[in-house]
C-alpha cells in the first residue's frame, strides 16, 4: 500500500494498514519534524481516533488538557462551554503519529514530492515522485492520497476539484509569562462583529506556549492578515498576550477546504483522505479528527478489499459513500452553524442564553463532543426553546 502525505490522515491510515500486516510505504514531501499551520486543538472526534490508534495516552502526555472553551460573542460576556479538549502543537502531534506508523511497520520515505499518479489498466497503480533531483515511481495496489488542502496535488492525480479554497486560517506562537499562561489554560474562541463568521482563537500549549490565530471563511483569503492585525490589537485577551509575551513565530496562513465542498473521494486504485477531500469542518475550521477518522475508515476498507471482501476497483466509491453516510449530517450541521455565526446579533443572543439557561449550553457542549446536531439549536424551534430553558 502507498500512502502519500504523513499528516494525521495519512499516518492514521498507515498505522492501521500496517497493523493489519500489510506492506505500507508512507511518503511526505517534508522531512520530519516539520511545522504545520493549525490551531492545535483536539476535540472529541480526534481523541476518539487516537484511542482507536492506541496512542491517546502518548499524545496527551505532551498536550495541555482542558475542560473549558470560552466563547466570546461580539459584545457581552463570554459563555463557558465544557468538553473533552486538548491542545498539542502539530509539530509534535504529527511526529508522534508518524512514529506510531513506523512502529507498526510502515516504511517512511521523506523528501518525496508526488508529481502525478502512475496509471495501470485498471486505474491508479501508484505514484511518481520527485526526490533528490530525480524521478521515482512507486507502484502499489491501492494509493491513499493525504496531501492536504493543496488542490494542485489533486489535479495532478487526475481529480477535478475547485481550485479556490473555502477559507483560510493563520496563527503565531507566543511564549507567555507563567502567570499569564495560567490564566489562559482554557480554549478561547472569539467573534468580532466586522469579521463574522470569521473567528479568532487563543489555545494553550505546553511550556507556557499560546497559539493565537484567526480563521476566515469564503474565498477572500487576502483579508486574513488584516483580520489578524485587528484581532491581536482589538481583542483584549489577545492584545494582553501579545504585549507581555515573547513571539516565537511569525504569523503564517494556509488555505482551508471545508464542508466536503467539491470533495472527490478517489477513483479506481486511489482514495483521498482528510483535507484533500475538504473534510475540515465549516464554522470551526477543525479538521484533525475527521482527517484521522477518514484514514481509519479508508484503511479498514482497503484491508477488506485486499482480503477479497470489497472489490478493489470500487473501494473508493464504497469509502466515499460510507464517509458521507456516517458524517454528512454533521457537516450540514456545522454549515448551519457557520451561517448563523455570520449574524453577530445571533452570536450575542446565544452567548447570553448559554449563560442564562441550560439548553444552549447543553447543545453547544454536545456539538463539541460529537454528540449533538447543530440543527437542533440553529432552528426556529431551537431558538424558541432557548428562550425558556
Amino acid at each position: 500500500m502507498l500512502v502519500v502525505g504523513a499528516g494525521p490522515a495519512g499516518t492514521a491510515a498507515a498505522r492501521a494498514l500496517a497493523r493489519e500486516g500489510l506492506d505500507v510505504v508512507l511518503t511526505d514531501r517534508s522531512a520530519f519534524p516539520r511545522d504545520k499551520i493549525c490551531g492545535d486543538g483536539l476535540i472529541g472526534d480526534a481523541l476518539g481516533a487516537l484511542d482507536v490508534l492506541g496512542i491517546r495516552a502518548r499524545v496527551l502526555s505532551e498536550a495541555v488538557s482542558a475542560d473549558e472553551l470560552r466563547l466570546y460573542p461580539p459584545d457581552g460576556e463570554h459563555a463557558s462551554i465544557r468538553g473533552r479538549l486538548a491542545c498539542v502543537p502539530r509539530e509534535r502531534l504529527d511526529a508522534i503519529l508518524l512514529d506510531a506508523a513506523i512502529e507498526a511497520g510502515a516504511r517512511f520515505l521523506p523528501s518525496m514530492s508526488a508529481t502525478s499518479s502512475v496509471d495501470g489498466d485498471e486505474g491508479v497503480a501508484g505514484a511518481r515522485f520527485h526526490s533528490n533531483g530525480g524521478t521515482i515511481d512507486i507502484r502499489a495496489r491501492v494509493t491513499l492520497l493525504a496531501t492536504g488542502a493543496n488542490a494542485t496535488a489533486l489535479e495532478a492525480f487526475g481529480l477535478s476539484v475547485p481550485m479556490k479554497p473555502t477559507g483560510a486560517a493563520g496563527r503565531a506562537y507566543f511564549e507567555a509569562p507563567p502567570e499569564v499562561a495560567r490564566r489562559f489554560a482554557h480554549l478561547t474562541i472569539a467573534y468580532c462583529e466586522e469579521w463574522c463568521p470569521g473567528y479568532g482563537w487563543i489555545f494553550p500549549g505546553p511550556g507556557n506556549r499560546l497559539n493565537i490565530g484567526v480563521g476566515i471563511f469564503g474565498t477572500d483569503g487576502k483579508r486574513l492578515r488584516a483580520f489578524w492585525e485587528y484581532f491581536q490589537t482589538r481583542f483584549e485577551p489577545a492584545a494582553e498576550i501579545v504585549s507581555t509575551s515573547r513571539r516565537l513565530t511569525e504569523f503564517r496562513g494556509a488555505p482551508l477546504r471545508t464542508g466536503l465542498a467539491g470533495a472527490q473521494f478517489g477513483r479506481p486504485g486511489l482514495l483521498v483522505l482528510g483535507d484533500a477531500a475538504s473534510m475540515t469542518y465549516p464554522g470551526t475550521g477543525e479538521g484533525i479528527g475527521k482527517a484521522m477518522e477518514s484514514g481509519l475508515l479508508a484503511a479498514d476498507l482497503v484491508a477488506r478489499a485486499i482480503a477479497g471482501h470489497v472489490p478493489i476497483a470500487t473501494v473508493h466509491a464504497t469509502y466515499g459513500a460510507e464517509f458521507r453516510r456516517r458524517f454528512l449530517r454533521r457537516y450540514q450541521a456545522y454549515q448551519v452553524a457557520q451561517h448563523c455565526a455570520a449574524r453577530p446579533w445571533l452570536v450575542n443572543f446565544l452567548a447570553r442564553r448559554a449563560n442564562a439557561g441550560r439548553f444552549v449550553r447543553d447543545q453547544l457542549e454536545a456539538l463539541i463532543d460529537e454528540r449533538g446536531d447543530a440543527s437542533d439549536l440553529f432552528s426556529i424551534r431551537g431558538l424558541l426553546t432557548s428562550l425558556v430553558r
